[in-house]
């Protein structure tokens, strides 16, 4: 009998997602199998199967794990009333959420799962884009208020993802060594020196 029988099957779904996240970021997307997911798990193949139809299914269950960080971000940014405020939220909530969850960082900057799926590449993109929009009608709101440098709106969002990412990719490459958090913490200060009016 399947260890995991006694589970729910909300339950074991998240279990298989939270392993497949693990082998991406331990071995990489193209030694991820269903066979060593199921070693991994704990349950047949076929119980595999009976949950997702397939890899890209289960890339598409972690894809879903992005989604549910942006309306956890979405819900903390509105706690802040002054669109700085936000867009310091904004992006410390990533460093935060990364570094508790390291492997999401292996599903983020794994070109080859994007390219192997159109579904795929259409639900991150379509992701990306909910994130944009966010970050996007902060600085609208910052600058209406002049409390953001006079640039369009498209760049200031590019400097500001742009700097994100490179943080995230500097920890990555350096195997975790330092912390991302407290990293997060001098490039809001960071972007607030380049970015914002200063009074």
């Amino acid at each position: 009998m399947d260890k995991l029988a006694r589970i729910s099957t909300e339950e074991r779904q998240v279990l298989i997602v939270d392993e497949a996240i693990k082998i991406i970021h331990e071995m990489g997307y193209q030694s991820f199998s269903i066979r060593e997911l199921s070693t991994r798990v704990g349950i047949s193949e076929p119980a595999i199967y009976r949950h997702f139809l397939n890899k890209e299914d289960i890339v598409l269950g972690i894809l879903a794990r992005f989604s549910e960080f942006d309306i956890k971000l979405f819900n903390e940014v509105k706690l802040n009333e002054k669109p700085v405020e936000k867009i310091q939220c904004f992006v410390q909530y990533h460093f935060n959420f990364l570094e508790k969850n390291p492997g999401m960082t292996s599903i983020v900057f794994a070109e080859e799962i994007f390219n192997q799926s159109n579904l795929i590449r259409e639900k991150m993109l379509s992701i990306m884009e909910k994130r944009k929009r966010i970050l996007m009608n902060i600085i609208d709101e910052a600058k209406l208020k002049n409390q953001v440098i006079n640039l369009e709106t498209d760049e200031i969002l590019t400097v500001i993802l742009g700097i994100i990412r490179l943080a995230v990719l500097e920890w990555r490459m350096s195997g975790f060594a330092f912390s991302l958090s407290k990293r997060g913490a001098k490039t809001v200060d960071t972007i607030g020196k380049l970015l914002l009016v200063k009074k």
